[in-house]
């Protein structure tokens, strides 16, 4: 699982805080746009095996690109 919040999209990015499974400490995602990666991130200490998670992420943050009224949060799970 991962939790997607504050999720905001300018013209050439989408931006969210997120929390991996059950972790207290977010982290910034930010999905470029244009070039249609992923910018640099860093899981939580003792999280890097949650990299799977990102990839759910980018898949949804992907999804959004051409919407113009983006939810605030989003939950993703998946088993």
């Amino acid at each position: 699982m991962i939790k997607l919040n504050n999720i905001v999209k300018s013209d050439f990015e989408i931006r969210c805080s997120a929390v991996v499974e059950d972790c207290q400490f977010p982290f910034e995602l930010i999905y470029d746009i244009k070039n249609d990666i992923l910018q640099k991130y860093e899981l939580p200490k003792g999280y890097e095996w949650c990299s799977s998670h990102i990839s759910h992420a980018l898949r949804y943050l992907r999804s959004l690109k051409n919407e113009d009224n983006l939810p605030n949060q989003e939950v993703l799970m998946w088993y």
